[in-house]
């Protein structure tokens, strides 16, 4: 069984095979000023582009790795993934301009490759398939969800001949479903796509709280992936101001929190 581990104040873990490096960045340990203090990994929020590049090359330290290795994607909301080669190494590393576009999930079969993606909020996945030295990372924020960037990935993998029983989850820190409340606009969505198992508790008039984690993990189920092979951290980004970066707490006046993962060489 994978698992969520508290490793370092800079990051959780999670722990898939002792093939596979993966974390996630907490707020601490960078030099970004607020409200960006202080591990700000992203060059899209104003903040100064020399201390999120210092940011950059701490974490990739932190790895073990170099930032040329890293590839990060351009993260649009939608559900498409793709696979990053040798060729793609550090696109999207010093500059967002050259990340790879039009994807919200990235795979991999090469060990010097590591991806990358921010998040404040929305949820990281992260994929490994052991069987295969094939590691992934997805963006999956309402929109995401509900389009199925899990699905999306998960037949990627089958059309590579891969069987989805093969493949481990790690759901990591996201807006839980304590504070994630939605309009009825959003909800019908979850509704149109997932029926009576779409994952929301009524809360007011037209509203209700939404868990991310489990409209993911219940689509995971659907295509395959067997229940005991997928993870959950059951950390909320708005519950913990210390740990985290949150785009709904901080009405977007905030940094980016990293998910990072790659094969250990």
């Amino acid at each position: 069984m994978t698992q969520w581990v508290h490793t370092d104040a800079r990051f959780v873990s999670w722990e898939a095979t002792a093939d596979v490096h993966a974390i996630f960045t907490t707020r601490q340990g960078g030099v970004s000023a607020s409200p960006f203090d202080t591990l700000n990994l992203s060059f899209n929020v104003m903040d100064l582009p020399t201390d999120v590049t210092q940011n950059r090359y701490r974490v990739m330290e932190m790895m073990g790795r170099n930032i040329f290795q890293l590839v990060m994607a351009e993260q649009v909301h939608q559900n498409k993934v793709g696979w990053a080669s040798d060729i793609d190494a550090s696109k999207g590393a010093l500059t967002s301009a050259d990340a790879l576009s039009g994807l919200d999930g990235l795979l991999t079969r090469h060990s010097d490759i590591v991806l990358g993606m921010g998040f404040a909020d929305c949820v990281p996945i992260f994929l490994s398939v052991p069987s295969h030295n094939i590691v992934g990372l997805l963006h999956a924020g309402w929109r995401g969800t509900v389009k199925g960037v899990q699905l999306a990935a998960v037949e990627q993998l089958k059309e590579q001949g891969i069987d989805p029983r093969e493949i481990e989850i790690g759901i990591g820190p996201s807006i839980g479903p304590c504070c994630y409340e939605v309009d009825g606009k959003v909800a019908n969505q979850f509704f149109q796509v997932m029926g009576n198992k779409a994952p929301l508790t009524p809360h007011g008039e037209g509203h209700y709280f939404l868990d991310l984690w489990e409209a993911n993990r219940r689509q995971l189920v659907l295509a395959g992936v067997p229940e005991t092979h997928i993870d959950i951290s059951h950390l909320c980004t708005a519950c913990h101001e210390d740990q985290f970066f949150s785009y709904r707490r901080d009405q977007g006046k905030c940094g980016r929190m990293g998910g990072f993962i790659c094969m250990n060489r």
